[in-house]
């Protein structure tokens, strides 16, 4: 009998005890991830414990701010006329938009982006049909939130949507507001909608400047647990006067007003993260500056970080989300939220002595100077930081999505 050319190996895998699996998994891709639960037993209840999941995109959110090169953005590019005709999703690298990954195609321009938070979307879909999604585009699963008793299916009435993370009771939540100041809380724990009986006690909403407080959550960012956004207490001045912040543990909406400076009129204020911080970036025709914001410090929670002339190119590049918002309100209100929806948001490199990224261009801080982005892009383009995650995964009944209907 002829023997085999080839020594035979055991087809078992060597032991690897559990404590050394639950360090090496948090490292690894999602995608890998998925792969891995099919090994065996014991990997996939690893992978599968909502401790894991939660320890799995902590650490690539760590490894994304200490390291630069990690550091991804999920672009929203329009097709067609001002995105019109949809949009397609692709996964750039934060320094020079470069494309990693693509997504698919929403076909449908009909999809709002509200807010993002540890890999996960807040989806609206507007018009007769209102619906909210929450949706994993890494893993490609999706959630459809029951109807928010808050929601107004009248064009004239107003209803605002924010999305976070809960850090005490390790809860994902969506928050609605509506015109009353009433607001509904949903949980995805237990995946219903709380209605609030108190209405939120700030005194400074009243039914004036309530709308230019909320305007804007679509440029919300989260971090330590709240959800921040800039906005106006006095809905008719241009520049943003207050950071409005909503803390998902407490439920407590709070304002901070923005550092008084003597700034010209016209002026432009983005919220953004910097060096671990929140940061607001001020450009005029003739100044810019950055605030940085500690949030510890409840008696001179602001510095001022950086201040420099600005250049009228530096100004027109953010001045465009303006523009188009004050050409919006000239058309109807159905043109003005779409315009706000697709206000865009800023991102800091510290490449080259430091730059934003604002749509498809970079903006030098130092020098004033603008340059666009060497690969194409459309001129209707929405960033949101971009971190792999197994939310949705398991436990939740969330359903895969291949294409937005």
């Amino acid at each position: 009998m002829r023997s085999s050319k080839f020594p035979t190996t055991s087809s078992k895998l060597p032991y690897i005890p559990p404590e050394i699996l639950i360090q090496i998994f948090p490292t690894l891709p999602a995608k890998t991830l998925l792969r891995f639960r099919c090994v065996c037993k014991t990997w996939r209840s690893i992978i599968d414990k909502p401790d894991f999941v939660h320890m799995h995109f902590q650490h690539s959110q760590i490894n994304s701010e200490n390291n630069m090169s990690n550091k991804l953005l999920l672009a929203f590019e329009g097709m067609g006329c001002n995105g019109s005709v949809g949009c397609v999703l692709t996964v750039r690298d934060v320094q020079t938009l470069g494309k990693v990954d693509h997504i698919f195609r929403m076909h449908s321009h009909s999809y709002h982006l509200i807010g993002s938070c540890n890999g996960l979307l807040l989806v609206e879909r507007s018009g007769n049909l209102k619906e909210l999604r929450l949706w994993n585009p890494c893993i490609r699963k999706s959630l459809i939130l029951p109807v928010c008793p808050l929601s107004s299916y009248w064009f004239w009435d107003h209803d605002w949507y924010v999305f976070g993370f809960a850090p005490d009771t390790q809860d994902y939540k969506v928050v609605g507001f509506d015109t009353k100041l009433y607001f509904a809380v949903y949980t995805l724990s237990n995946q219903q909608w709380t209605v609030r009986k108190d209405p939120l006690n700030v005194p400074i909403l009243n039914v004036y400047n309530r709308r230019g407080i909320f305007d804007y959550v679509s440029t919300a960012v989260f971090f330590r647990g709240a959800v921040h956004w800039l906005g106006k207490i006095d809905y008719e001045r241009n520049a943003f006067t207050h950071l409005a912040s909503f803390d998902f543990d407490h439920e407590k909406l709070t304002f901070l007003e923005l550092p008084f400076t003597c700034e010209e009129s016209g002026t432009l204020r983005f919220l953004f993260f910097l060096r671990g911080s929140l940061a607001v970036f001020s450009i005029s025709e003739v100044t810019s500056s950055i605030w940085m914001l500690d949030l510890d410090d409840q008696k001179r929670p602001w510095t001022l970080w950086f201040s420099a002339k600005s250049t009228q190119d530096g100004y027109e590049a953010f001045e465009l989300c303006s523009a188009n918002l004050k050409k919006a309100r000239l058309v109807g209100l159905s043109q003005e939220k779409e315009a706000k929806d697709r206000m865009t948001k800023v991102f800091y490199c510290e490449n080259g002595g430091g730059y934003l990224v604002c749509g498809n261009k970079a903006y030098n801080i130092a020098s004033g100077q603008v340059q666009p982005f060497k690969r194409y892009m459309s001129s209707y383009l929405k960033l949101e930081m971009y971190w792999e995650s197994l939310v949705l995964f398991k436990g939740y009944g969330a359903r895969d999505l291949r294409s937005f209907p």
